[in-house]
């Protein structure tokens, strides 16, 4: 369902992902652990079209998404879920979540 291949992102000069790939199949649940500043959330703004790698492809669903636009790639259903930012602080996550589910193309 998706593939990320050789993934390069700088931030300036300073390189935040260097060669990263990756492949989770279609029903996997897969967690992306590290460090602080090891490019998590690195990785996951590329996929959402956040950030625009350098060297590199994403793949999604046999589509090459490399460098769409942020709307594009929610208009396929990639999202990024900020944590600890308290989005609407009153809701439980479960909430949250539906939230972000309440436009269309979600």
């Amino acid at each position: 369902m998706l593939e990320v291949r050789d993934l390069d992102l700088y931030y300036g000069d300073a390189q935040a992902l260097d060669r990263v790939s990756l492949k989770v199949d279609d029903g996997c649940i897969v967690a992306i652990i590290g460090a602080n500043g090891a490019g998590k959330s690195s990785l996951i703004r590329a996929i959402a079209g956040i950030e625009k790698p350098r060297a590199g492809r994403i793949h999604f669903r046999g589509q090459d998404i490399t460098g769409w636009e942020s709307c594009g790639t929610c208009d396929l259903g990639i999202g990024q879920v900020a944590e600890a930012r308290q989005i609407f602080p009153s809701l439980t996550v479960k909430e949250n979540l539906e939230m972000g589910a309440m436009l269309r193309r979600a």
